[in-house]
């Protein structure tokens, strides 16, 4: 059994060998006795990248939130909802994004939230090169691609991403959506 007394080696040895939901329940039991902040931030972390690898992006947003509120550095606060809002971009959870993106932007300068937003931008993309891919997630990626559309992309990167929209409201046979697009511009 894991006690808050434990230390990151012990930790790693205790849940080594475990599943992964046996490694989420002894970690959220953990988290619950109240360890050191930085153990409690080590466990949320741990938690967020199980949650990842099982697919599960909101519980991972939520994981990293908690990580991010028990950093100490408003850099590993940054980064961390940073993570809270690329998972809840995984998720399709496009408006808690924002908010997570806006908490990270709360503790940069102004360098680093050019920056933080030129990463968001970049994830957008990657994600929606994931969902391209995956026959059964056209529904998905067209909500990406509408989230796309409103964001800050440059000229002709917008006009790619209203193409792509526009096949994808084609393949998911949006006709509605399809004409207003074409004919107006915007979603």
């Amino acid at each position: 059994m894991l006690t808050k007394d434990m230390h990151k080696d012990e930790v790693e040895s205790f849940l080594k060998g475990k599943g992964d939901f046996v490694k989420i329940d002894y970690l959220t039991r953990y988290i619950k006795t109240m360890p050191p902040i930085e153990m409690r931030k080590f466990a949320y972390l741990n938690l967020a990248d199980i949650y990842i690898g099982k697919e599960m992006y909101v519980d991972a947003a939520g994981a990293f939130k908690n990580a991010a509120v028990n950093s100490v550095s408003f850099r590993e606060k940054q980064e961390n909802f940073l993570k809270e809002a690329k998972s809840f971009i995984s998720g399709g959870k496009f408006d808690e994004s924002d908010k997570a993106l806006r908490r990270a932007m709360d503790e940069a300068s102004k360098n680093e939230k050019e920056e933080i937003y030129s990463q968001i931008l970049e994830f957008y993309k990657k994600e929606a090169e994931n969902l391209e891919k995956a026959v059964n997630k056209q529904g998905r990626l067209a909500s990406l691609y509408e989230k796309m559309m409103r964001l800050k992309f440059q000229g002709n990167e917008k006009d790619k991403i209203k193409e792509k929209l526009l096949k994808v409201y084609e393949k998911l046979g949006k006709i509605k959506e399809y004409k207003i697009l074409k004919d107006i511009g915007r979603v």
